[in-house]
Formats: structure tokens, sequence, C-alpha cells
């Protein structure tokens, strides 16, 4: 199914996984204390009813009556003293001494289904113990046998409240989103102890279209020499992940390959080879600030409202940051988003796109429920995915019902 004119329309009119695992940016040349204040929503004092405060959507659950959920794994109980909003968020533990630590939670919606035929869901969670946990979260719809999953993985340093959309990740027969009756919320199996606060489950609207974006990461010159002309030829721009210091290196781009680029609506965004919980706050905050002068003064503009966190690691004070600085953020979450606006604008989620038949998976996802699948790379070719996985997915993207956009494109619709 060719779709091109119709994607030309759309960028035109908005302007110039699963099988993935976590990739660094360990190929960079030169590679080498937090607060619990949410890093980039406004806390919700009005216990979730409305968005006046400054909260994405319509609230499904304030947790500030824990007796609508049943424990099916592990414990759970109420606590006032961390809160993401309102009086009381839920903790999840797994029971004293579980050989296989784990902890799953559900509420049932009866007699009135939830309706998420034009919604998604968003959650806030925060991780106490242990580094890193991974949430996953599924939609009963109406049936076990009908019902839709996600997965979202949490940062090993981020340590305070973070707001994160529910994107689906995988299926089970053929869910009817108009009637789900229970949503469940799953940590672990882990092989350690863990306490992990959950808050504020609330649903957002989506967009009748699911996008789809790429993203090339460290300015690899595969970025200019395979992937521009490839996506330029289904009439699609994508943005570079730039490292300064690394822009004209070995095997990297140039400044005047960037610009033709440019030219023809790709966005150069912000980058850095350090891992940025590794430094102060001080230090974390003119990292981001000199990458975010470089593109502006170089006339990259659009790209420098968007940064990629180095090797996928934030702490809160990161984000925080990046949330100042930047109208959008990008890490590995393993997941899609909510593709008309974000619930967490500094901690969109995206999938690694060396595996085809795990990249694929999200795609379909994303089409089907009008989701935002947010595609990343290093090096295409040599010792990168190689040129044909690529063009599979390349391929793959082009025979669904989907936008490809840029990031300037995702938050200059008006959608956003």
């Amino acid at each position: 199914m060719q779709r091109q004119s119709t994607r030309r329309t759309f960028l035109t009119t908005v302007g110039v996984a699963g099988a993935m695992s976590v990739a660094g940016c360990s190929s960079l040349p030169g590679s080498g204390g937090s607060t619990s204040t949410p890093p980039t929503d406004t806390k919700n004092t009005d216990n979730g009813t409305n968005d006046d405060s400054g909260a994405p959507g319509t609230s499904v659950d304030d947790f500030e009556d824990i007796s609508r959920w049943e424990v099916t794994n592990g414990r759970l109980r109420g606590t006032g003293q961390d809160v993401f909003q309102g009086s009381q968020s839920m903790v999840l533990e797994p029971k004293n001494g579980a050989s296989e630590p784990v902890a799953k939670i559900s509420r049932a919606f009866y007699p009135e289904a939830l309706n998420l035929s034009s919604h998604d869901l968003s959650l806030a969670v925060k991780v106490n113990k242990p580094d890193s946990i991974k949430v996953r979260a599924e939609i009963i719809a109406p049936a076990q046998s009908t019902m839709l999953t996600s997965t979202r993985h949490i940062p090993i340093e981020l340590d305070g409240w973070v707001r994160f959309d529910l994107g689906y990740t995988g299926k089970r027969g053929n869910p009817v989103l108009d009637s789900v009756t229970k949503v469940n919320v799953q940590i672990g199996p882990v092989d350690k102890p863990f306490q992990v606060l959950v808050d504020d489950l609330r649903k957002i609207p989506k967009p009748d279209t699911g996008k789809v974006m790429f993203q090339f990461d460290d300015g690899h010159v595969s970025a200019y020499e395979t992937a521009y002309p490839t996506l330029k030829q289904n009439g699609w721009s994508g943005a570079v992940a730039v490292a300064p210091n690394a822009v004209g290196g070995d095997d990297r781009i140039t400044e005047a390959d960037m610009r033709e680029m440019g030219g023809d609506g790709w966005d150069m965004i912000g980058h850095a080879s350090e891992l940025l919980p590794d430094h102060s706050s001080k230090e974390q905050r003119q990292i981001l600030q000199q990458t975010k002068q470089y593109l502006e003064v170089k006339g990259f503009t659009n790209g420098a409202r968007h940064f990629v966190a180095p090797y996928s690691r934030v702490d809160t004070t990161t984000l925080n940051h990046i949330n100042d600085l930047f109208e959008t953020g990008y890490l590995f979450g393993a997941g899609p988003n909510n593709a008309k606006h974000p619930s967490n604008s500094a901690f969109i989620s995206r999938v690694q796109g060396p595996s085809a038949d795990g990249t694929s998976q999200i795609v379909d996802m994303a089409a089907e429920f009008n989701q935002l699948a947010v595609i990343s790379y290093h090096e295409i070719g040599s010792e990168g995915v190689s040129v044909d996985t690529f063009e599979q997915i390349v391929d793959h993207v082009n025979s669904k019902d989907v936008d490809v956009v840029t990031p300037s494109q995702l938050i200059d619709s008006d959608g956003w």
C-alpha cells in the first residue's frame, strides 16, 4: 500500500520494542542528587479530576481509594508521604521472601466499562528500589483473551516521580477498546526485592492516525549517505542526534551534510557523549546548554528544540533540565507514545531499530492504535544494522496507514 502523496501533503502542511535492547553511544569520539518533584508535569492538586492544574488528560484513578485495586501478586499499601498528586499514592512490593519478586494489581471497571477507543493511558511512577525496573500494564478489553499489553523501561538512575504513556507493545485477540473491563499493573519479576510507587492513572486523547519518527544517533555518516536518500525516496524526513564535538570527525556527518539535510526538512537535534547522571546539576545544565547553543548558532533552530539522552540514561535532575531547555526529550523506553501530545514531553519513548521483527511489531501497534513509534538507529551498514534490515523497516512503515514526522513536525502540528 503506497501513501506517499498523502504523507507528502502531511509534511507540507506541518512544515519544514519487544525485541529491542538499549543501545548506547559508545561509538562517539571522546565518550567515556535529585528531588522527588515531578520533572515534567505540574502536580495536580485537585485529585486529578481535570486538566486545570496542568496535568494532561482526565483522571481514571487518583489512588485516593486503593480499595478499588485487587492484589494478585505481592502486596500493596497506600502512602501519603510521597505522592505525585493528591494526598496518597500506592506502594507496590513483592511478598517478603518471595523467590521471584513480583507485584501485580488489578482494577475492574464494572458495571460501566472504561472507554479507551479515542484515548491512551498514562501513569506516574517512582522507583525507590532497586536501581531499575520495568513496568508492564495489561488492558483487558473486554476479556483476558482480548487484551493489549504495554511495557516501559525506567532508567537506572531515575529516582524521582515520572509520568509516561502506556504505549501498546503487544496484543492478544481483537481488543474492543470502548469496553475495557480491567487494567492490570505489574512490576517484575526481578531478581531482588523492590518498592515502586504508582499514582495518577489518566487517559489522554489520541489522533485518528498513528505516527512514526526516524532518529539517527551520533551523526554517523550513514545517516547522510544511506538514511537520507532512502527516506527521501518516500517523501519523508528524519532527525539526526548531533553531538557537537563529533561533527566532521571520522565517519561523521559534516556541517555541509547537515545543511543539505536540513534544507529537506530534517531536524538536527541535540545529543551529547557524556553520561549525564554522572555529572552535577550545574555540569549537566552546561552540557545541555552548549549542545543547544551549537545548533542555534549553526542555524538549526528547529532541531535545537529537541534532545536525545546519551545512553538513554537520565536522573530526575537531567529531566528537569531537559524540560526547561528543550521542548522534547527522547530515550529508550521500549514502546510507543501518545501521538497527539505525549504526556511527558521530556520522556518520550524510543525503540531500537536493529531488530526487524521487533520494530515492525511496534510499528504495527502504532498504526493500529494511532500511537507514535519513534525508531532509533546508530550506524547503518558496516558494524551497525544492515542496509537490508533498515530498508525492510522503511518498506514496512510505507505499507502502513501512518504519518512519518520529525520532532519539529510533531510539536508544530495542531494536536500539540
